[in-house]
């Protein structure tokens, strides 16, 4: 799916505002979400690093994967360090970004095996130790009853 992601620096409102669009059809962009950030706790969070304004840009409408989030808090961080522009398109392509990242193979490691615990479990004689089979269980309760007496004669003619 591809994305943009709208970056706006209201100065005159002192806002910071970030739109979510999505290709839902042919190059047609559809907003999904638009969220509002005071222009002062934006700026605080820049200071402290990247990883603060990932936390103060996620919300609960808007929670971009790390991927996302990585680029879009770049992109803030780089109006508010530059001050010149005032918008900024993030696109995220997420079939390029599937296809670029390294698999990482996991080695096959051999597994440590306690072969003598292993054994003495089957060495064991389950029938010493099973102690049931020695009276027939008899006082069963079933929460169905079924009536003895009852049957359904099913030669009926139709």
């Amino acid at each position: 799916m591809k994305q943009k992601y709208l970056i706006l620096k209201d100065d005159e409102n002192g806002k910071l505002i970030i739109r979510e669009l999505a290709e839902l059809d042919k190059e047609m962009f559809s907003v999904l979400c638009e969220e509002t950030y005071e222009k002062n706790k934006i700026k605080h969070s820049v200071q402290k690093g990247k990883e603060e304004l990932i936390s103060v840009l996620r919300t609960h409408n808007f929670y971009p994967p790390g991927l996302q989030a990585g680029k879009i808090a770049e992109a803030v961080m780089n109006i508010y360090s530059s001050g010149s522009p005032q918008t900024v398109e993030v696109y995220i392509d997420d079939a390029e970004h599937l296809t670029k990242e390294p698999i990482e193979i996991l080695a096959d490691e051999p597994i440590e095996s306690e072969t003598e615990e292993i054994e003495e479990i089957f060495e064991e004689s389950f029938n010493d130790n099973y102690e049931g089979g020695k009276a027939p269980i008899n006082n069963l309760k079933s929460s169905i009853a079924i009536a003895e007496d009852e049957f359904v004669d099913n030669d009926e003619e139709i």
